[in-house]
């Protein structure tokens, strides 16, 4: 590989991509890998457009090329984050790159670089330090602890880039909510059926409204959260309704209502008239 060649690839990893792998990236992917350094990026996708490929092809265009770098992946389940990991290895096999580390949750090249798969639990991804990429995958399904836990990873590294996507779900989990929200700090990517159905087979698009139903299509494949899973209420509303009022000072005499002084009452029985009566 020549010189000029090697630094194509290093500053551009569409172009990586396209000629190293051989795969032609969609206008989104080709966005998504594109970003800043130090951006965040949303991307609201249908199912199977490939947003799980193109956040392992960013990871190990970042491993490759960035000596020593840690990228890190999260998934609703561990077994997905190691999904994840596994199609970087295959990407990384593909380069014939070396790797001085490999196993199911992490890998790691002789370069130094490394790729984690995160557990979905927030205590116990607490504490990295990442320059690469940080990747939620299925965000709308992770836990607001997860990606609270997850940001703070770059607060030292201001080149790492952070991604969430995500098909959608509800309206008010964590990725919704950014994806709504006005904060201009995210790139918002769609790719959703509606803008690019080339993926898909001819009638499968059809067939698959017929058998999920109106509202679970769209929340599939159009990226609009509806039926059951839009209910306006979060449990934050929940529990500040249903908590208990605690006073912060005790209640004394100084917080009752004024006592009224006693007023005596006249026994009705006293002048009772019984007549007749035996006594």
């Amino acid at each position: 590989m020549s010189r000029l060649r090697e630094i194509a690839y290093r500053l551009d990893p569409v172009t990586w991509v396209r000629e190293v792998l051989g795969v032609e990236p969609t206008a989104w992917q080709a966005e998504f890998l594109r970003a800043p350094l130090g951006s965040s990026l949303l991307a609201l996708t249908a199912r199977q457009v490939g947003k799980t490929t193109a956040a392992a092809w960013a990871m190990a265009h970042t491993a490759l090329y960035v000596p020593n770098s840690l990228s890190v992946v999260g998934c609703p389940a561990l077994r997905q984050s190691g999904e994840a990991v596994r199609r970087v290895r295959g990407i990384v096999v593909k380069t014939a790159a070396k790797l001085k580390i490999d196993n199911v949750y992490g890998l790691e090249l002789d370069n130094g670089s490394r790729v984690l798969a995160l557990p979905s639990s927030d205590d116990s991804v607490r504490g990295l330090t990442v320059d690469g990429w940080i990747i939620a995958d299925e965000a709308a399904r992770l836990s607001n602890e997860l990606i609270a836990a997850l940001r703070p990873m770059r607060a030292r590294q201001p080149k790492a880039r952070l991604a969430m996507l995500s098909t959608a779900w509800s309206r008010t989990d964590p990725f919704w909510t950014a994806w709504a929200g006005d904060e201009p700090s995210w790139i918002r990517l769609k790719a959703t059926a509606d803008i690019d159905a080339t993926p898909f087979a001819e009638g499968f698009l059809e067939r698959e409204r017929r058998a999920l139903g109106e509202d679970d299509f769209k929340r599939e494949y159009l990226g609009i959260p509806a039926g059951s899973h839009a209910s306006p209420f979060t449990w934050e509303l929940y529990e500040r309704a249903t908590q208990t009022h605690k006073p912060q000072v005790s209640p004394g005499r100084a917080f009752m209502p004024a006592e009224a002084p006693p007023v005596p009452l006249t026994n009705p029985f006293r002048n009772l008239k019984t007549a007749g009566a035996v006594r």
